[in-house]
């Protein structure tokens, strides 16, 4: 079964951060872009109706801008850029969960996480420490957020967009 993941991209950091990520964080090999999760995992199989509701929460909320400006660490030394603000992402996101209540956040594994930008995961600490302070240098990031995004995963193992839902024009 595929997975599948709804995630707001982050185009603006793709330059800043490919040769990071791609040295760090596996899932970049395989062709996820740089981006914050809303709601991992999702529906291996996506109908109509899921199609439907995805556009509906996408369109109730607003278009904004975010920026990238803090380095921070989850245990296991994952390091991350921190989005700010927060409360969009995590609107979006709670509204996905109260719509597809069978896609808890991560399966369930985690309490809330704050909106991140993964760029490595499972390092070592020296290797943590020195990407924290390469990343210091290419911050800030903006990105204006404009729509949800669903990443597949093809039985290769590479990722692709499976979908797109714009959100609300701010000006609107």
């Amino acid at each position: 079964m595929p997975r599948t993941g709804l995630v707001v991209l982050v185009p603006e950091a793709e330059a800043k951060l490919e040769r990071h990520r791609r040295a760090h964080d596996a899932m970049a090999k395989f062709g996820v872009p740089a981006h914050v999760t809303v709601l991992y995992p999702f529906r291996s199989t996506i109908d109509d109706a899921a199609r439907a509701t995805l556009g509906e929460i996408a369109g109730r909320v607003a278009s904004f801008e975010a920026t990238f400006a803090s380095v921070g660490r989850f245990p296991g030394e994952t390091v991350f850029l921190a989005a700010s603000p927060a409360e969009p992402f995590q609107r979006l996101s709670a509204s996905l969960c109260e719509a597809f209540p069978d896609c808890p956040p991560y399966g369930g594994a985690f309490a809330r996480t704050p909106p991140h930008l993964t760029v490595g995961i499972d390092l070592e600490a020296r290797v943590a420490d020195d990407l924290d302070r390469e990343l210091r240098t290419v911050l800030p990031i903006t990105t204006l957020v404009t729509q949800l995004t669903l990443l597949v995963e093809e039985d290769d193992g590479a990722w692709t967009i499976g979908g797109a839902w714009p959100l609300r024009d701010w000006s609107t």
